[in-house]
């Protein structure tokens, strides 16, 4: 484990925000997409090219 978020509520939607941890592991910037897969309650993040 790298570190932990909070999740919290914005209008009907959740958000997540990142720890600087993790984005300067995946070196994720403002303006990036990033992926989102699962396997069964494992969710993986990936940078999209």
């Amino acid at each position: 484990m790298v570190d932990v978020a909070h999740v919290s509520k914005r209008g009907s939607s959740l958000r997540i925000t990142l720890p600087r941890k993790v984005a300067e592991r995946l070196k994720i910037e403002p303006g990036d997409i990033l992926g989102f897969y699962t396997d069964g309650e494992v969710i993986f993040l990936e940078r999209m090219q």
